[in-house]
């Protein structure tokens, strides 16, 4: 065989070689995912929440299976394990600051759940395919903007909040958040010199000694303390307030048949009516008060009504529900 001859074969089998690698990487490239396994890849699990309970991780997970998925979860530590890489639905719980890492798969659909706008990133925002969130506002907002996006309320679990009134918790106004940013609640509550209770970091030093009860509440006791005071103070923020925010917090409290008081907050207002009593200012949270704290019928109606529509409404599997009704929605648009 000539030289000139080994060189055409050579040559020709080298294209042959160039031609199946750019086949296998393309291959690789458009792969079909699995559309049955869903990624949940979540950053900042202790802050997205404001009760900070990793269980609700575990809720989503077992909500997400009884809709029929695989499930897999990876966290900001490890959020591409090699276990997820073929899902086909990756939903990511963004916490208040971005991702560590941001590598989406384009040929699986893409999904952010984010309280809202406060610390978005646009370039971050652009990176997925639709948007959950948990403000009013912001829904009105991505969606005004062309992006595909479901408003989606926080949820709670009543067969973990929901507990027996114990006597020795029994107290008439109690408070269990830390003081990690301005309580308008509790603020409220020691400007009306009102006897509150108070559970959470960082407020010993900084409050009376006599509002401070201690640091901490086990999870697994938090329905009980909600459910055996005469009146819950729940926390909301002039921008959860502004924006349309309802807190974690007050789906927790209505789960446990636990009686509240919140500053005035409109979606509160939309979605519980009159069950949850609001004041603007601590002159009328201390009517309020005086209104309710001898009147245990009145305040048994209210909890019955905001733990019928807590419960019914915004539990998990609702949650889910409402997420994959927008998954759907996403994978008939890209043609998965």
């Amino acid at each position: 065989m000539s030289d000139k001859t080994m060189k055409i074969i050579l040559s020709v089998l080298t294209v042959i070689l160039l031609a199946l690698i750019a086949g296998l990487l393309l291959f690789k490239g458009t792969a079909k995912t699995n559309l049955n396994k869903v990624a949940l890849r979540v950053g900042e699990l202790r802050q997205y929440r404001s009760l900070n309970r990793a269980d609700t991780n575990a809720a989503m997970e077992k909500a997400f299976s009884r809709v029929g998925y695989n499930v897999v979860t990876a966290t900001e530590d490890n959020l591409y394990p090699t276990v997820a890489a073929d899902a086909g639905v990756n939903v990511y719980v963004r916490g208040y600051n971005p991702f560590n890492q941001l590598n989406v798969n384009k040929n699986a659909v893409n999904v952010v759940y984010i309280r809202d706008f406060d610390s978005l990133y646009p370039e971050e925002l652009n990176e997925f395919d639709g948007i959950a969130t948990s403000s009013h506002d912001f829904y009105d907002y991505v969606m005004g903007a062309g992006y595909a996006a479901v408003y989606l309320p926080e949820f709670t679990d009543p067969t973990i909040f929901y507990a027996t009134v114990r006597p020795e918790l029994a107290r008439d106004l109690l408070y269990v958040g830390d003081n990690d940013r301005h309580s308008v609640a509790v603020a409220a509550a020691l400007e009306a010199d009102l006897p509150v209770d108070i559970f959470g970091r960082f407020w010993a030093g900084n409050i009376d000694d006599k509002y401070f009860k201690g640091e901490y509440i086990h999870d697994n006791d938090l329905g009980a303390y909600f459910a055996s005071a005469k009146i819950n103070l729940v926390n909301v923020s002039a921008h959860e307030s502004e924006i349309g925010i309802i807190p974690s917090r007050v789906y927790d409290i209505a789960a446990s048949k636990g009686f509240m008081l919140a500053p005035y907050n409109k979606e509160i207002e939309a979605v519980f009516g009159d069950s949850i009593p609001m004041y603007k200012n601590a002159d009328e949270l201390k009517a309020l008060y005086k209104k309710y704290i001898n009147d245990p019928k009145a305040r048994e109606e209210k909890v019955e009504k905001a733990y019928r529509i807590a419960a019914a409404e915004y539990n998990v599997d609702a949650f889910v529900q409402r997420l994959n009704g927008l998954v759907e929605f996403l994978i008939n648009e890209k043609k998965l």
